[in-house]
């Protein structure tokens, strides 16, 4: 699997010189298309393992790494994305958030009917035969991650007995697991996603300096969108619409309505008096402490 992803890298994409990469919809593969993927890869591997042994490990990363995309790009669901593609929440990891939700909802609702038993109604019977048909769903969606899988109660008055009790210890117990493979499969998608903000920043620093550099400093772009500019032409004025025409005419306004004086000034004397007073040397500082500023460190400091 490191292979495939190492395939889809957009490093991989920009060394290729192509504006677009290939990804791969891990969050919708079935399992029918994950062992068509993995009988696809056994038959492209057509190299005896005697053969196979004698290559350099360079040799063999690469024609594994090969054949794992072929058999990738012929079995598994793919989409082609720009170079500056961030990924979004998966479909799995949204729908287990939707489940935990869901599931501590109903354990509030059950330890209200815990500390009211008096509320209790035909309502709350009504509502849990449907979250029951969801609690059964999760359970067999989630079945590899819970190490006992408890017999929920058919109809809420038979819980009554003991205060609801076990059926909190029950979904408690559901939700404690729910909750630590919340946190596994979040923090792949994040790792993923650093993953995927890194190459980001690394394209800009071949293809877009200033973007790089405000991504580094982690600073926020701020922006102002025009959508006309008139240029007022004492014999030809015009009123630009056109997008690379306004960014054309704001970029030379910028470049050449101010000026710009490289010569610096010869002395403080010769600046306007409103900086001139700023720099000028204080009275009450005398000139010599710079005498020694250039001098090497002497033992005793």
């Amino acid at each position: 699997m490191s292979l495939l992803f190492a395939s889809t890298k957009l490093a991989r994409a920009r060394q290729l010189k192509r504006q677009t990469c290939r990804i791969f919809k891990f969050d919708t593969v079935i399992d029918i298309q994950w062992t068509e993927f993995a009988d696809k890869a056994d038959a492209l591997c057509d190299v005896l393992p005697s053969t196979f042994s004698f290559w350099h490990i360079n040799q063999m990363c690469e024609y594994l790494q090969s054949r794992i995309l072929k058999a990738a790009n012929a079995t598994l669901p793919s989409s082609t994305v720009g170079n500056n593609y961030t990924p979004k929440v998966p479909k799995d990891l949204e729908i287990l958030t939707q489940h935990y939700r869901f599931l501590n909802r109903l354990m509030h609702s059950i330890r209200l009917l815990r500390k009211y038993p008096s509320s209790y109604s035909a309502a709350h019977e009504h509502k849990w035969s449907t979250h029951l048909i969801r609690l059964q769903n999760i359970l067999q969606l989630y079945k590899k991650v819970f190490t006992f899988v408890p017999t929920l109660p058919f109809s809420l008055s038979s819980c009554r007995q003991d205060n609801f009790k076990s059926l909190l210890d029950d979904l408690s117990n559901i939700s404690k697991s729910l909750r630590g493979f919340h946190l596994l499969q979040e923090k792949d998608f994040q790792d993923s996603s650093i993953r995927a903000h890194l190459d980001d920043r690394n394209n800009n620093f071949e293809t877009d300096l200033s973007s790089f550099i405000e991504s580094a400093l982690s600073r926020t772009r701020r922006r102002i969108t025009l959508d006309c500019v008139f240029i007022d032409h004492s014999t030809h004025p015009q009123l630009l619409t056109d997008p690379k025409d306004i960014d054309d005419a704001v970029v030379n306004h910028f470049q050449n309505f101010v000026p710009i004086k490289s010569t610096p000034p010869v002395s403080v004397d010769t600046l306007p008096d409103r900086w001139s007073s700023a720099y000028q040397p204080m009275d009450d500082v005398s000139s010599s402490i710079y005498d020694s500023l250039m001098n090497p460190p002497t033992l005793d400091e």
